[in-house]
């Protein structure tokens, strides 16, 4: 009896043995198998159309074009993802004028990805009787041929330092706010050294300090809506905005038809009962845009 159960057990764990050997040249051969699709895929994917740049999506250029920085990643026919260097491309762009960042990234299975950052442009100058764009670090682009889109103010009788202040506060100007001021002038005629004026596409003036107008002109569509209007638009009373302390509307003296000076020139006729109307008007709506701003942050 003994003989029979051990040549049952001998024979059992025999075709056991057999089994496992036969699962586990299974899996062999099926991760041969895998492996060898792999190899095959990659092969095809390398010495086929299937790898070559034929994609590529370009974003947050405004200003330089999209050939310029086609031309700029030196992508040509033969191109393969493979062995494109995305970190060669990006110090190329940076290269070019008016860009500051770049990034490149590959996207299988042949797509490239370009996101730009530009310098921004935050006004022009006039150079030998041409208009020149300066960018946020005072680069004048004198042979800059393209066309620049949200170029900002003209700026007029500054010096080079005082230049250099003014091109500081543009830059904290949002674009949208900034595309709306059509000059920045130094006041030559105020007894303070740091007064300019702005002039807006809008029609409104603005007296402003050039080392603290940047910051005050982001509320610059708030204080426009904040004055009355008439059905045309025109302001019901002619006057400016002084940012230069604080900020008020002053209404100009004798504004009328029969006025001989300019608006922008005339002077102002202080601690009028219209005159502390407008400026409470234009401060109370300040004071809400300030209380808006402080509860978001």
């Amino acid at each position: 009896m003994s003989d029979k159960v051990s040549k049952f057990d001998s024979e059992y764990l025999k075709e056991k043995r057999e089994k496992r050997r036969k699962r586990q040249k299974q899996i062999q051969y099926s991760i041969f198998g895998v492996l060898l699709l792999i190899i095959l895929l990659i092969l095809i994917y390398m010495f086929t159309p299937l790898s070559k740049i034929n994609n590529i999506e370009i974003k947050g250029n405004h200003n330089v074009s999209n050939s310029d920085i086609k031309k700029a990643l030196k992508v040509n026919d033969n191109s393969r993802m493979y062995t494109y260097s995305t970190s060669s491309a990006e110090q190329r762009l940076k290269k070019e004028t008016l860009m500051k960042k770049a990034k490149v990234t590959k996207h299988l299975p042949n797509k490239l990805t370009v996101e730009v950052t530009e310098d921004q442009v935050v006004g022009l100058i006039n150079k030998k009787d041409k208009y020149v764009p300066i960018t946020e670090d005072g680069t004048e682009l004198e042979n800059y041929k393209s066309d620049v889109s949200d170029d900002g103010p003209i700026l007029d009788g500054f010096d080079n330092e005082q230049k250099n202040l003014i091109i500081k506060q543009l830059a904290k100007i949002p674009v949208n706010i900034r595309s709306s001021i059509s000059e920045v002038s130094y006041d030559k005629d105020s007894e303070s050294t740091n007064q300019i004026k702005i002039y807006t596409t809008d029609g409104l003036q603005i007296v402003g300090d050039m080392n603290t107008f940047g910051n005050k002109m982001k509320y610059y569509p708030q204080m426009s809506q904040s004055l009355e209007r008439d059905e045309t638009g025109e302001l019901k009373n002619s006057g400016y905005i002084d940012l230069s302390v604080g900020a008020s509307f002053i209404p100009y003296s004798n504004a009328g038809e029969n006025d001989s000076r300019s608006a922008t020139d005339q002077n102002v006729e202080k601690g009028s009962q219209q005159q502390d109307k407008a400026k409470n008007q234009l401060q109370d709506a300040l004071n809400n845009i300030k209380k808006k701003t402080d509860k978001n942050n």
